[in-house]
């Protein structure tokens, strides 16, 4: 089995992490010089080899896509990531606006459209503040759709 595997081309290249494995002949495979472990590189895909190399033996081999990528980070600012409650108006009125409250809990908090008919107490809850809550689950789908849309 040792004599299926040969030095890759990028072995001398300590920057590479090729210089930690042997290259299958098929060049579907690397053996790894640290320990008995084959992996696959379907592809030329290196990533399970610096996953072993991370992983199993502490060793971390910066690429240079990976390094192209580092000066990238570094010249310009990553873009803002948008959290989910960016996309809700927020304005005075939210509070007292039923719809907003509706599409907040179903979105942000995972409600189903369906707790709002089965829970009484959030049924109670909710009518002590407004008295238009749909009763069925459609009605509350629609209505999240329509607010939505605004």
């Amino acid at each position: 089995m040792a004599g299926d595997f040969v030095k890759h081309k990028k072995d001398s290249d300590m920057m590479s992490v090729w210089s930690y494995f042997l290259v299958a002949k098929d060049g579907n495979s690397a053996k790894c010089k640290r320990c008995p472990s084959i992996l696959k590189t379907l592809g030329g895909s290196t990533k399970g080899l610096h996953t072993h190399l991370s992983t199993k033996h502490n060793i971390k081999v910066i690429s240079a896509s990976t390094s192209q990528d580092t000066e990238n980070l570094n010249t310009a600012p990553p873009p803002a990531k948008r959290k989910l409650d960016d996309y809700f108006t927020k304005t005075k009125s939210d509070d007292d606006n039923l719809d907003d409250v509706l599409a907040r809990m179903i979105a942000l908090d995972g409600f189903p459209f369906s707790v709002f008919i089965t829970s009484d107490n959030l049924r109670k809850l909710l009518l002590a503040k407004y008295t238009d809550l749909p009763k069925s689950a459609v009605t509350i789908q629609k209505r999240v759709m329509n607010y939505s849309e605004k």
